[in-house]
């Protein structure tokens, strides 16, 4: 058990001393609480063996933070269906340490320096159905430690400091349900050890590659977590047999490669974060066709095939984020009509297809946050149902002619993007920093871009060219005028800005001569 697992269970040992029911001190050992008939609490640091005088017709008894460094026999107290000790500093447990317990169902010895354990420790405990030993000091495990305990459901021993496994050391627990193995130091798995499991958690260890026939035995597998190791390769046909396997975990491996019809097809969640992916076949995911569930995210992804999506039409949640995309097909998400969630968060996308998301009618989740996007194309958003939550914090909003479409769309769903007083222009420099919310239409114009790669003479209206010499060139996002002129005039200046959906704008602009300033030569500069 974690430390602050314990820090709360003391907490609450606390808060139980103020309201617990007043039992004689005859009953309850002075080292301890006893909280009701049936449930026992000790906890003294200067404890060095079990209480004596324990209530016969206990059924609880929790040994937490005390000084005890070894477990001799627990007796008389043949009723007890749950004996737990938490961070204690248990170094030995005698091999006849639970021999009399015969009601007993869940033991726990967690959170201690505890090396190893003798065989027969747990004979004769022929109700245990859980068996926790998570975060002590185990490094060697007797083959035949566990044979007894063929009610076994669940078997956790995380965070310990096992570096490998006999490949009998499992054969007999036929009812184990869940096996945890997450944070140790494993190198290789036998397939004879995972015998007729139904979850298997072989999370954080150094796992760096599997043979072909590891989980030949284990058809009844449910759920398998291979989180956290250093594998680099899944073989074709690990998995195929796995006709009853609904959760895969590979996360936190070094996948570069998944070939086609590795899956199992009846699997509803595969998790494949932060691998070292740099491509998918179009038929990675073919047969998944209960697959609800899918997470790509944290990978070096550049670019996804059209198809890779289109078998999955029970797909609810999909997670792309963290890779480096850079385009998406318009096709790669149709039949995609189950889908609730598509994030595509921290890519490099700098487009996107108007038709991209016009089978998402059902989502509720679409984050383009972090990306490269500097417009949205006209339609993108239609499909969305009008209560899709978009997340859009984090790219180059260029505020012009091209946002017009994006910037109305907004008139009237601003609510459903989550982030959008994050939401910045970036272009032109005149309205950088400011928020989209703030940004009027009118202030959306686009100017031609020659007009920034070179400098440009204005045609002259009249046929006295010789008294003013005038050119344009675009600076920091404006339209700069310069207009030398060799008499006092006034200059009148037409402009037409051709917008995106066809219309124009003029404008007429004019700057006179100071009224402070003593007419003469000189050059005037208008700013558009």
């Amino acid at each position: 058990m974690k430390l602050h697992h314990a820090v709360s269970l003391l907490l609450l040992l606390h808060l139980w001393q103020n309201t617990a029911l007043s039992i004689s001190s005859t009953f309850c050992p002075p080292q301890c609480q006893c909280f009701s008939t049936t449930t026992i609490i000790c906890s003294d640091l200067l404890m060095k063996a079990l209480p004596v005088n324990i209530p016969t017709h206990a059924t609880a008894l929790i040994i937490l933070a005390s000084g005890l460094k070894k477990i001799t026999a627990v007796e008389n107290l043949k009723n007890l269906t749950k004996l737990l000790f938490l961070s204690n500093p248990v170094q030995n447990v005698s091999h006849n340490a639970f021999e009399g317990l015969t009601s007993l169902q869940e033991l726990e010895i967690s959170g201690s320096p505890l090396l190893a354990l003798e065989a027969g420790t747990f004979n004769k405990l022929d109700k245990l159905s859980k068996l926790l030993l998570n975060n002590n000091k185990l490094m060697l495990l007797a083959p035949n430690l566990f044979d007894s305990l063929e009610k076994l459901e669940m078997l956790q021993l995380h965070g310990n400091m096992l570096q490998s496994l006999h490949k009998d050391l499992f054969c007999k627990l036929t009812n184990l349900q869940e096996l945890n193995l997450s944070s140790n130091k494993l190198s290789t798995v036998q397939t004879s050890e995972l015998s007729k499991l139904k979850t298997l958690d072989l999370g954080l260890n150094r796992i760096t590659s599997l043979s072909l026939d590891t989980f030949n035995g284990n058809t009844q597998l449910k759920i398998l977590s291979l989180q956290g190791n250093q594998i680099n390769q899944i073989k074709p046909g690990i998995f195929t047999h796995l006709d009853n396997l609904e959760e895969l975990n590979l996360r936190d491996n070094k996948i570069k490669v998944l070939s086609s019809g590795l899956f199992p097809s009846y699997l509803k969640k595969l998790t494949l974060r932060g691998n070292s992916l740099l491509q998918l076949s179009s038929s990675a995911f073919t047969s998944l066709h209960n697959l609800t569930y899918l997470d790509l995210s944290q990978n070096l992804l550049p670019f996804l095939p059209a198809e890779l999506f289109q078998n999955l039409s029970s797909l609810e949640h999909l997670d792309l984020s963290e890779n480096r995309l850079q385009e998406l097909a318009s096709t790669v998400f149709r039949g995609l009509l189950q889908i609730n969630v598509i994030d595509l968060q921290k890519n490099n996308l700098t487009s996107l297809e108007a038709d991209l998301f016009i089978d998402q009618g059902k989502m509720s989740l679409l984050s383009l946050a972090g990306n490269r996007l500097e417009n949205l194309v006209y339609g993108l958003l239609e499909p969305l149902d009008f209560e899709c939550l978009l997340q859009l914090s984090g790219n180059p909003w260029r505020c012009d002619c091209n946002l017009i479409y994006f910037h109305k769309w907004l008139e009237y769903s601003s609510n459903t993007v989550t982030d959008l007083s994050q939401v910045y222009c970036t272009e032109p420099q005149s309205l950088r920093g400011m928020s989209l919310t703030t940004v009027n239409k009118e202030q959306l114009v686009c100017f031609e871009r020659s007009i920034s790669e070179t400098q440009h003479t204005i045609n002259q209206a009249t046929s006295s060219d010789s008294d003013r010499q005038c050119s344009l060139q675009e600076a920091n996002g404006n339209i700069v005028v310069r207009c030398k002129f060799m008499k006092c005039i006034e200059l009148k200046i037409d402009v037409s800005f051709h917008q995106e959906d066809g219309s124009v704008l003029n404008y007429t602009l004019t700057d006179p001569w100071p009224g402070s300033s003593q007419c003469s030569n000189g050059t005037i500069i208008l700013t558009v």
